[in-house]
């Protein structure tokens, strides 16, 4: 553990929500911390098997955002009015521009044994005020695409940005980083990221001791580190794998106006698109 590692300012309980038709633990946004870097949204869904044909999440709008769906276990298919398409197994991810605005779906689907499993992260972006009206793209990242690198008893997996001297694949559109950490038994790491970055640690599963004071939080909760220049710290105190989605980068451009899947920075740009999704502007999606 680094003498000089960040303290911890507040851990965050994720509440019980609704995505399409699955159950999800929400951790961010939440009453007292907004966003974390450029992150607004994190949502923790399953482990759990659906039916066979299970919608997932149907068509709905976004705009203003970058989504990211993290792939844990099981099969993801995503669709979009711009036209893209990608599966994604247990390791990769989907990451989605909806800049000016899409219309997107993802849904499980069946693995090679037949069995249908959803589990997984699902973050937003607030992208920056030049880039609300970007037009949108769509980055498949398979789970071979994704940086991977052996530190002392743990893995680290980085989807994009830097963490620990790797860098993951994803095109980010701002200062940014995002990266799954799986920490072995009785094991510890230190995580060097950029040292003017936000940055928070979500427990997916576990049990863990966060920063110098070894703050405890467990499954579901959303440890925030104060915005210094040290490390991220963190060790497994529990009998299992802890594992943790690490967030964070440069605070997102304010102000941030939330509305519904629209996160703009302001209740005119909302509105706009709002309106621009009910005459179709957007496209549609089947």
């Amino acid at each position: 553990m680094a003498d000089n590692a960040r303290p911890v300012t507040r851990v965050i309980a994720s509440q019980p929500a609704s995505a399409g038709t699955m159950p999800v633990r929400r951790a961010l946004p939440d009453r007292e911390r907004r966003a974390v870097g450029p992150w607004v949204f994190l949502d923790h869904f399953g482990p759990f098997r659906v039916a066979p044909g299970d919608e997932g999440v149907g068509p709905h709008p976004h705009a203003g955002i970058e989504t990211v769906t993290y792939l844990l276990d099981g099969v993801n298919e995503h669709r979009d009015s711009a036209g893209h398409e990608g599966v994604v197994t247990a390791g990769g991810a989907q990451w989605m521009t909806a800049g000016r605005g899409i219309v997107h779906a993802e849904r499980p689907l069946a693995d090679g044994t037949g069995e249908v499993i959803q589990h997984g992260i699902q973050l937003w972006t607030s992208l920056p005020r030049a880039l609300k009206m970007a037009p949108p793209r769509y980055q498949r990242l398979e789970a071979a695409d994704i940086a991977e690198k052996r530190l002392p008893g743990a893995t680290l997996r980085v989807v994009g940005g830097e963490v620990a001297g790797a860098r993951g694949p994803a095109e980010t559109l701002m200062p940014a980083f995002v990266a799954h950490v799986a920490v072995d038994p009785g094991a510890a790491i230190s995580l060097d990221v950029a040292a003017c970055f936000e940055a928070a640690a979500y427990v997916i599963a576990g049990e863990g001791a966060f920063g110098p004071e070894g703050v405890a939080a467990s499954t579901g909760e959303l440890v925030v580190f104060a915005d210094e220049g040290g490390p991220l710290d963190a060790r497994n105190a529990g009998p299992g794998r802890l594992d943790l989605m690490v967030i964070g980068g440069e605070p997102a451009e304010g102000p941030l106006v939330f509305h519904g899947p629209f996160v703009m920075n302001s209740v005119e740009q909302a509105r706009a698109a709002d309106i621009a999704y009910r005459t179709g502007r957007m496209g549609s999606l089947a």
